[in-house]
């Protein structure tokens, strides 16, 4: 997924909360240039209250790219 400084993105990394949580933190990395690695799970009671149903769990490396 690509998150562009516009705030366009392209592709998704299977949507919903996570997603938009993620999104938050790549404006950082944007604004900052510090990379993150966030670590996402999405099973148990706290995950399905969100609405998160697929289950998993996922590390997710942010960067930045100044081409």
């Amino acid at each position: 997924m690509i998150v562009y400084e516009t705030g366009l993105i392209q592709g998704t990394i299977g949507g919903g909360c996570a997603e938009a949580n993620l999104m938050q933190h790549a404006r950082e990395v944007i604004r900052d240039g510090i990379y993150q690695i966030r670590h996402v799970d999405m099973t148990g009671k706290a995950a399905e209250e969100e609405g998160m149903v697929c289950g998993g769990v996922m590390q997710v490396l942010i960067e930045r790219d100044d081409f």
